[in-house]
């Protein structure tokens, strides 16, 4: 398992798209030249909450993702166990949601060469958006 593969429960099928999604969604978080890649895992009006920060919609995320880096050096993400829950599957795909929360560990390098290492857990919620997933919901609870 690498460090962006987490660990499923065996009594409820998640399809490899979805997983597949999660752990690109954790690649992509870690490499600060993929700004554009991480911003288009939202849907035009997402709602993203980081601690206390919060931003509505693609340009408000786009910032938002700017400032995560202006003290940060380097971040690895390590998922530990998502806990999915699907919500209208008898729905059709465009109204189709898959609610779940995870956790894992993150290990920063500051800007300041300080290190840190802290547990995270967070709450999202994927929709199928124009024949992708995105995010409608992702919000991030951290210690460190």
């Amino acid at each position: 398992m690498t460090d962006y593969a987490a660990i499923y429960p065996t009594n409820v099928i998640v399809d490899e798209r979805t997983k597949g999604f999660i752990s690109a969604f954790y690649a992509i978080s870690d490499d600060p030249s993929r700004n554009d890649e991480w911003v288009g895992c939202f849907a035009p009006d997402a709602v993203l909450v980081m601690g206390d920060k919060q931003a509505r919609g693609i340009e408000d995320i786009r910032e938002l993702r700017g400032s995560m880096w202006e003290k940060t050096k380097s971040r690895k993400h390590k998922l530990e166990k998502v806990y999915p829950s699907t919500f209208g599957q008898s729905k059709p795909e465009s109204e189709w949601k898959f609610e779940y929360m995870l956790h894992g560990l993150v290990d920063l390098e500051l800007r300041t060469t300080e290190k840190v290492a802290g547990q995270w857990a967070a709450r999202a919620i994927l929709t199928n958006h124009e024949g992708k997933l995105k995010y409608t919901l992702y919000q991030v609870y951290l210690h460190t």
